[in-house]
């Protein structure tokens, strides 16, 4: 079995933005300290143990690249899976969850990484909880979210375990699977070895190039520019305005604000 867990950095809260224009300037931008967030942690330190139940296992972990991500592989490579590689994605589809889904999954069916996709269950930074939804729809696989553990049974066949209030639940796992993974007090992530944290600092990392085929559903310069357009030609909606006016004030900013 090939395992492959898809990881996304996020900023860390423990150290401070640059003050300088950080948004037009790589160099700077390269610099802001990132980190796995927590659910991304529980996800890689699954797969390690799940891993270490199937001795014919292999991990993959990949991540998308970006300013930032290649310090933040190597730390996720001292954890020695076998194989670590960066999936190329335009900035213009990273805030459309649909969008950057389809690159993902088109990346890691190029790279070859099996048909078990683990990953957090928030995607990084720019994610609003529908890039996992979205990802298990373009791999045409099943998608078992908030779990907490994935075991091996007696039969060979996997288990995802969940709680749900007082309830936990035991689902399993077909060979076409994304599961996304939630932070708990048993899968914390281990510390890697000292030696392996100097060796993965010469590591060579892959970094898979495709051809791009999807698009955004519309790009943020043009949305905030539109946006700003329609506030502008649009005069203010005066104190007097009837509830109906109101209401279909809200609904118009809310068609606007999500193009969906």
């Amino acid at each position: 079995m090939q395992i492959c867990v898809l990881l996304a950095g996020v900023l860390d809260p423990k150290w401070p933005l640059p003050q300088n224009d950080w948004l037009h300037d790589p160099a700077l931008l390269d610099g802001i300290a990132r980190k796995l967030s927590p659910f991304d942690e529980a996800a890689l330190e699954v797969a390690l143990r799940l891993r270490e139940s199937l001795p014919q296992a292999t991990l993959a972990v990949w991540m998308p690249d970006g300013p930032g991500t290649l310090g933040l592989m190597r730390a996720v490579a001292a954890h020695k899976p076998e194989h670590v590689g960066l999936l190329t994605v335009p900035d213009a589809v990273r805030w459309d969850p649909a969008a950057c889904a389809r690159e993902v999954a088109a990346g890691l069916r190029a790279a070859g990484a099996g048909t078990l996709w683990l990953t957090g269950r928030e995607f990084g930074d720019l994610d609003d909880g529908t890039f996992c939804a979205w990802l298990a729809r373009e791999a045409g696989a099943t998608l078992v979210t908030m779990a907490e553990e994935l075991r091996v049974q007696a039969d060979g066949t996997l288990r995802a375990l969940r709680t749900r209030s007082q309830v936990s639940e035991h689902i399993r796992v077909p060979p076409a699977c994304v599961v996304t993974l939630t932070n708990a007090r048993s899968n914390r992530l281990r510390h890697p070895l000292m030696k392996n944290v100097m060796l993965a600092k010469k590591l060579a990392i892959d970094i898979v190039a495709y051809a791009s085929s999807s698009t955004a559903r519309i790009a943020p310069t043009q949305f905030v520019a539109s946006t700003g357009a329609q506030r502008e030609r649009r005069a203010p909606l005066g104190a007097a305005a009837g509830l109906e006016a109101q209401l279909d004030a809200v609904v118009e900013l809310l068609e606007n604000a999500c193009p969906t």
